[in-house]
C-alpha cells in the first residue's frame, strides 16, 4: 500500500530518499536512440520528484553488443551519447542519473557505470567481477576495474575520474555507492566495502538474463545484501529488449531496505518501465547504531577506502508518499504464510511455558478460561508444553469465571475447549465478587 499525498499532507517527511529504476525499451548498438530515451526517462523521473535514477548496465550501448564493443564507431556514439545525457541531466537538476557504459581507457574496455548530475560526469565506476562461466564470457571484452591503472578516463576529450571504490554524497548528506551486477554475486561484493565505509544506499546496474528459479534468486540475494549491510539496495536489471541470440532478459527491479522488499517488478518480463520507492534514511541510520556488529566490522576495515564525491546535488526531494506501507505490518499476506507465521509463535510461547514448567518440577498450570482469544491461546499453549513434558492434559486447570457481562456464547465455548482437551474444570461465578466492588 502506498499512501496517498492528502493522507501526509502536513506531517514532516525527514530522510526520504526517492530512487527511481528505469529500464529503457533499448536498441542494441543504437547509442543515439538509447540516449534519447535515458534523457527521456530522466525527463520522467524528475516529474516524479526522483533523487536518483537507476539505469541497467550498458545501458548505453546494450549490453548484448559482443565484438561490436571493439568498434570505434560504437565508442565514438558512446562518447556522444554520454554527453547528451550529461547535457539533459542540467535541465532537470534535482536528479542524480546512473547509467551503464562501456569506456575505453589505457587500452583497455571497462564496464563502467557513469554517476552524473547537473550536467556534470562526476565519476566512472568499473565493474569489478567479469564473469566467465556458463553462459557468460564478458572477459572476452572487458577488464576488472580491480586492473585500472589510470586515475581518469576521457569523455568526450573530458577528463572524468575512474574509481573502483567511490561514494558519492548528494542531497547534503546521503551517500552512494555503485556495483555493477556480477559485483553482487560474489563472496565479498564492492558494496561489502562501500557500506563500511559509509554508503547507505547501494545501486546495482545489471544486465541479469533469465532462467527458471533465477527471480526468486536475485530477489533474495538483493534483499539479503540490504540486510546484511543495514542498507538501502537498489537493483535495475537490463529488460526484454536486448538481443535474444542465446540470452533473455527480464527487466528485474527491487528496491530492498534493511532486507525488507519495498518494490519490485510486476511483469516477469518486462522493458520500458520505471519503478518508483521511497527510502527511509532515518531507519538504515537508527539501525546501524544499534546494529555493534557493523560498527566493529567498519573499525576492522581499514585496507578498503573509498574516495568520497561530493556531488553538490540539492536537498532530498522523498517525502514519503512512496513509502509502502501496510495495514498489518505484522500478518504475513498468504494463507501458507499466516499459518506458517502463527505456528512459529505458537512454538516458541510453548517452548519458553515448558522451559518454566520442568523448572518448577509438578506445579500445575492454572488458567482463567473465558471463550476468548487470548486465553484460548494460552490454553492450547499449557496443555502441548504438558505433552511435550510428557505430563497429562488434567495438569492443567482451567477456571472459568462467568459473571453478568458472560454471554451464552462464550461461556459454553469455554466448557466446549476444556472438555475436549480433557483439562481439570472449575467453575467460579465472580457476579457476587464485582456488584461487591461497585457498592
Amino acid at each position: 500500500m502506498i499512501p496517498s499525498e492528502k493522507s501526509l499532507e502536513g506531517i514532516p517527511m525527514l530522510d526520504f530518499i526517492r530512487i527511481a529504476c528505469a529500464v529503457p525499451a533499448v536498441r542494441v548498438g543504437d547509442t543515439a536512440k538509447n540516449a534519447e530515451d535515458i534523457c527521456a526517462y530522466i525527463g520522467k523521473a524528475d516529474a516524479q520528484q526522483a533523487d536518483i535514477v537507476l539505469f541497467p548496465e550498458l545501458a548505453l550501448t546494450g549490453y548484448t553488443c559482443q565484438d561490436l564493443f571493439f568498434q570505434d564507431a560504437l565508442w565514438t556514439g558512446v562518447q556522444d551519447g554520454i554527453r547528451r545525457i550529461a547535457d539533459c541531466t542540467k535541465n532537470h537538476p534535482g536528479v542524480t542519473a546512473v547509467v551503464g557504459l562501456p569506456v575505453r581507457t589505457g587500452m583497455r574496455l571497462y564496464n563502467c557505470a557513469a554517476v552524473i548530475s547537473r550536467g556534470k560526469i562526476h565519476a566512472l565506476v568499473p565493474k569489478t567481477y567479469i564473469p566467465n562461466y556458463n553462459e557468460f564470457y564478458e572477459k572476452r571484452w572487458f577488464s576488472s576495474g580491480a586492473e585500472v591503472t589510470e586515475d581518469v578516463a576521457e569523455l568526450d576529450g573530458e577528463p572524468v575520474p575512474i574509481l573502483p571504490r567511490a561514494i558519492f554524497r548528494l542531497g547534503g548528506d546521503a551517500l552512494l555507492g555503485v556495483e555493477i551486477c556480477e559485483d553482487m554475486w560474489t563472496p565479498l561484493p564492492p558494496s561489502t566495502f562501500l557500506a563500511l565505509n559509509g554508503a547507505e544506499v547501494i545501486l546495482n546496474l545489471s544486465a541479469s538474463n533469465e532462467t527458471i528459479g533465477k527471480r526468486a534468486y536475485r530477489r533474495g540475494l538483493v534483499q539479503h545484501q540490504s540486510a546484511a549491510l543495514n542498507c538501502v539496495y537498489a537493483y535495475c536489471s537490463a529488460g526484454s529488449t536486448e538481443s535474444t541470440q542465446d540470452l533473455i532478459f527480464s527487466g528485474q527491479s527491487l528496491i530492498a531496505e534493511d532486507g525488507r522488499l519495498l518494490g519490485e517488478t510486476e511483469e516477469p518480463i518486462a522493458s520500458d518501465y520505471m519503478l518508483v520507492r521511497d527510502c527511509d534514511l532515518g531507519r538504515v541510520r537508527a539501525d546501524r547504531m544499534k546494529n555493534k556488529g557493523f560498527k566493529d566490522a567498519a573499525q576492522q576495515n581499514p585496507g578498503h577506502p573509498a574516495v568520497l564525491i561530493d556531488t553538490h546535488a540539492p536537498e532530498l526531494r522523498g517525502d514519503g508518499t512512496r513509502y509502502p506501507l501496510s495495514k498489518l505490518p505484522f500478518v504475513p499476506t498468504g494463507k501458507q504464510n499466516r499459518v506458517q507465521r502463527c505456528m512459529e509463535i505458537f512454538h516458541m510461547q510453548v517452548a519458553g511455558l515448558k522451559q518454566r514448567l520442568a523448572i518448577l518440577g509438578d506445579a500445575k498450570a492454572v488458567i482463567g478460561i473465558s471463550g476468548g482469544l487470548d486465553s484460548t491461546l494460552a490454553l492450547l499453549v499449557s496443555v502441548e508444553a504438558m505433552r511435550q513434558l510428557g505430563r497429562p492434559a488434567s495438569d492443567v486447570c482451567g477456571v472459568t469465571m462467568p459473571c453478568f457481562g458472560t454471554s451464552d456464547r462464550t461461556y459454553n465455548n469455554s466448557w466446549e475447549l476444556m472438555r475436549t482437551l480433557g483439562i481439570s474444570c472449575k467453575e467460579i461465578n465472580i457476579k457476587d465478587a464485582v456488584n461487591l466492588h461497585f457498592s
